[in-house]
């Protein structure tokens, strides 16, 4: 009998084909595949309807600070929302305009237009990371307490003004009426710190100045547009001609702007009747022009003006015009670049975004928005150099300009006389329509 030892006897079976062996080798590399997700796990696919909407993120925000930050107590609503909304209209990047405030601060924004409102009576701007005294007001308390323009502002209350920045500056200095406030005080040409403690009060901000130069020329300084600019300017202009001036230096610097209104009307003061002074475009590209009045006498006086880097918003509008009919030279440094008509929107809990809704153009169809207004002579003030903020009716001399480069250019220009328009030119820029 044959016998068998192990499966050396078994029947195989048959060799695998062509289709076997490409199934096999799929089947192996989706192992491979299922083996690396297993190490790997894919991203979740998120849909269209799943994506956070920035309103849930905020309540996300908003939920995790309350439940993980160490100060509970630090945590305020009110400072928490207003901190929020603040950022948000930040973030646009309409500096200076387009921003939020909270009922307190738009109060004061209404004072200031008013011309009117509570605190010690300087003016203040940011120059080389300090911040100077740039005017003291007459009657004021900062005048009784021997502040002087040029001073550099240390701290408010205690707080160093680094971390306070100019607007909180601002914020800080102004107040309820009767209420003290500390100023710390630096001044430069002695080096000595001193403070001073004053009792707020009722500050009606000088709106408009004149003063007579050397060589029979006026100076006539707008310092904002707020309710009154005109009428100012108009009595102060009537005074220079009435002492016959020659020549007339219009010193906006520093003025942050204002009503559109009052800039429209003191173009009215330099441009013919019924003359484009600027058009406000919206975000559907309608325009709207403004024009000045029918029935304005504007003066034909030699013109220079005066703007710098602090010029904006109506500012801008009035030497941008000017500057397109050729009516004056434009001296200083270019503008702030703040060209949007600014529109008021309250919100519920009294607070408002103040929106940019509409960017001027000057009537030769130039943007102001961002790029502000140049100078047809750029002069800058050197490091130890201020405006010269005149007194109504000064006698101003030679010596006097020496410490403002910028207006002695400014008074130079005119008493040459022949690169400054004489008489008011009509609408002939290109964009005039």
């Amino acid at each position: 009998m044959q016998t068998t030892n192990g499966n050396k006897n078994r029947a195989r079976p048959p060799a695998p084909q062509g289709p076997w062996i490409l199934i096999s080798l799929a089947l192996f590399l989706a192992g491979l595949l299922i083996g690396q997700a297993w190490r790997e796990p894919l991203a979740p696919v998120t849909t269209a309807a799943e994506v956070p909407t920035p309103v849930a993120i905020f309540n996300e925000a908003w939920t995790l600070l309350y439940e993980h930050y160490v100060d509970p107590a630090a945590l305020d609503d009110k400072r928490l929302l207003a901190g929020a909304l603040r950022g948000l209209a930040d973030a646009v990047g309409d500096n200076g305009h387009t921003r939020y405030l909270t009922p307190e601060e738009l109060a004061q924004h209404s004072e200031q237009l008013a011309g009117e409102y509570a605190g010690v009576g300087i003016e203040i701007e940011e120059r080389d990371g300090l911040i100077v005294v740039r005017d003291v007001f007459e009657g004021s308390p900062a005048q009784r307490a021997g502040i002087e323009v040029g001073d550099v502002l240390v701290a408010v209350d205690g707080l160093p003004v680094k971390e306070l920045g100019l607007d909180g500056v601002v914020q800080h200095v102004r107040g309820a009426e009767g209420t003290p406030v500390t100023l710390t005080l630096e001044r430069p040409r002695d080096g000595q710190t001193f403070e001073v403690t004053l009792v707020r009060a009722k500050v009606r901000a000088p709106l408009v100045r004149w003063a007579l130069l050397p060589e029979q020329v006026g100076v006539l300084r707008i310092s904002s547009f707020s309710t009154g600019a005109t009428d100012g300017a108009r009595a102060a202009l009537t005074q220079l001609e009435e002492l016959g001036v020659r020549g007339l230096i219009l010193d906006l610097r520093g003025n942050p702007g204002g009503l559109v209104d009052e800039a429209v009307n003191v173009s009215g003061l330099f441009l013919p009747p019924d003359t484009v002074v600027f058009r406000s475009r919206d975000r559907s590209g309608n325009e709207t022009t403004y024009r000045t009045k029918p029935d304005s006498q504007p003066t034909t006086l030699p013109l220079v003006v005066l703007v710098d880097r602090d010029s904006a918003s109506a500012a801008e509008i009035v030497a941008g015009a000017l500057q397109d009919y050729r009516r004056a030279r434009i001296v200083g440094e270019r503008t702030f670049g703040t060209g949007t008509v600014l529109i008021e929107f309250r919100l519920q809990d009294g607070s408002a975004l103040l929106i940019g809704t509409q960017i001027w153009v000057t009537p030769n169809g130039r943007v102001i928005w961002r790029n502000g207004i140049e100078p047809d002579v750029p002069v800058t003030l050197g490091p130890n150099e201020m405006p010269l903020v005149p007194r109504n009716g000064q006698l101003l001399t030679k010596d006097d300009l020496q410490t403002d480069a910028q207006l002695t250019a400014a008074w130079q220009l005119l008493n040459g006389g022949d690169s400054v328009q004489t008489a008011v030119v009509g609408p002939e820029c290109a964009g005039c329509r």
